[in-house]
């Protein structure tokens, strides 16, 4: 099965500063990489339910796929012509007359003929449903990005991160080279559904869940459904099935940490930042400050080590320095000074 290089990204309101769109280069490849899976006899309706969503998603996708579906319609009203079908054959006869050719003044028509006909063949040739190359989705610091995948899953990628992602009529597979990703599986037994990430893999057919790629280790959260976590070094203990609520980690070495209840907060801090809210229940202020520090450019700096233990609850939107160093100037008596040359936020105690 062939992928979606474009899904429905998320809309851009005032809400979510963390939003972008996508290219035209994407979208067009996107159009042609739907056009060619649903010309396949093996598509299917989910595929094509998914399709009409990626469709409708944007007047930008519906335009690009007319773009793909004329030239294709172009290149078969162009072989059925039969003054064109003569020219071409003409064209493929080897030339054994001697002397001045004669002049052709069909040549210009086949010209443009042809590179019509070309183009729709090299269309088709490279898109029929074969083993494909991985498409690359990235973001930016201080950027989401929604993509709908042509079979029907849905990939949130958190800021600054990058995922490949390679899918065909017989396998799913992703790696997410760093950064945070939150997957909704389409379930599908027969092509599982498997993230690569450092030393180890995630496998689904259907479920919810997430993967933080970190500086030491990889987290995996299972929101909805059960996965299969497994590590790269071999022994026992290398792979783990998850339930819901439950997270674990691919450590370094290539083994699997111990397995975690996650909490109703830290539940609601994975669904948080989704939405692009960081929702915090009791961390400690440099915890916070570390992860808003992941959504800016502005970096907020502990200037009093001792305000490190300092306990944050709230619900903060991630990536708005100015704000959460307002809010704890308020709520926790902590005063905050910007330093536009530095391009950062000291906190210090009042």
């Amino acid at each position: 099965m062939l992928q979606a290089g474009a899904g429905s990204a998320m809309a851009a309101d005032d809400r979510n500063p963390m939003t972008t769109t996508f290219t035209h280069a994407e979208i067009r490849t996107a159009a042609q990489q739907w056009f060619a899976r649903l010309l396949a006899p093996d598509c299917n309706e989910l595929e094509r339910a998914a399709f009409n969503r990626w469709r409708a998603a944007s007047p930008l996708h519906d335009v690009a796929y007319r773009e793909v579906a004329d030239v294709w319609d172009r290149s078969a009203d162009l072989r059925e012509d039969p003054v064109i079908a003569a020219a071409l054959q003409e064209a493929m006869r080897p030339a054994v007359r001697l002397g001045r050719p004669r002049r052709r003044r069909w040549w210009p028509a086949l010209a443009a003929a042809a590179s019509v006909v070309l183009a729709a063949t090299v269309l088709l040739w490279a898109l029929m449903p074969r083993d494909v190359a991985g498409i690359r989705y990235a973001t930016a610091l201080g950027e989401q990005r929604t993509v709908v995948l042509a079979d029907g899953s849905r990939v949130v990628l958190d800021t600054d991160s990058e995922l490949l992602a390679q899918i065909d009529k017989h396998t799913r597979q992703l790696t997410l080279q760093h950064g945070q990703a939150d997957f909704e599986v389409q379930h599908d037994t027969t092509r599982p559904f498997v993230v690569h990430v450092g030393d180890g893999s995630v496998t689904a057919t259907g479920t919810h869940f997430q993967v933080r790629v970190g500086e030491s280790d990889s987290i995996v959260t299972l929101l909805q459904g059960q996965v299969v976590v497994a590590a790269d070094a071999r022994g026992p203990g290398r792979s783990a099935t998850l339930q819901p609520g439950e997270r674990i980690a691919i450590e370094p070495s290539g083994r699997l940490g111990a397995l975690q209840a996650v909490s109703e907060s830290e539940l609601a801090s994975a669904r948080g930042w989704t939405g692009g809210n960081l929702v915090v229940k009791a961390w400690r202020l440099d915890a916070v400050v570390a992860e808003m520090n992941r959504y800016s450019s502005t970096k907020l700096r502990l200037g009093d080590s001792a305000l490190a233990s300092v306990p944050i609850s709230g619900v903060f939107k991630a990536g708005d320095q100015k704000s959460f160093a307002l809010a704890l100037e308020y709520g926790w008596s902590i005063d905050a000074s910007q330093r536009v040359t530095a391009g950062e936020i000291v906190l210090t105690r009042k």
